[in-house]
């Protein structure tokens, strides 16, 4: 997909009613763009995701983020056998795993696992608003006294 896309009206944060052409799906139908703007995504983390430029499409199936948009927008797509993640910098805004030949959300949280024994780490991980483990190592180590193991 070359844009993101949605059949859900009430997904909408802001919106822009009108007649944007047509897309074509793997059955060469067409479907009818009757609207865009923005959507919020509610993260199971309690993080919201914010993706502009979404077309409204009734007809489709499915919720579909588009990749090369994703790319467009300064963010890495990674994907692996049996899982993706999209990430900013250090912060990891969705991720999901491969059921069949799709990329889909997943339910549950995106949970962040430590090494560390310590409860101060999980402590900073929510004051900082659930940052990456990527980005948690980054700041351990860059703490006066870090000692490697």
């Amino acid at each position: 997909a070359s844009f993101h896309a949605t059949p859900h009206r009430h997904y909408f944060v802001d919106y822009v009613q009108g007649d944007f052409g047509h897309i074509f799906l793997g059955d060469d139908e067409p479907c009818s763009i009757v609207g865009k703007g923005s959507v919020q995504v509610k993260m199971q983390n309690g993080n919201t995701w914010l993706l502009k430029d979404v077309r409204h499409v009734p007809t489709l199936r499915r919720n579909l983020i588009s990749v090369g948009r994703l790319g467009s927008d300064g963010c890495t797509v990674i994907f692996t056998a049996d899982s993706w993640k999209v990430t900013k910098g250090a912060l990891v805004v969705a991720r999901g795993k491969k059921v069949g030949t799709l990329y889909l959300t997943t339910d549950s949280t995106n949970d962040f696992n430590l090494v560390a024994s310590d409860a101060d780490t999980t402590l900073w991980h929510y004051r900082l608003g659930h940052m990456s483990h990527k980005g948690m190592d980054i700041i351990k180590k860059n703490l006066p006294g870090y000692i490697e193991t």
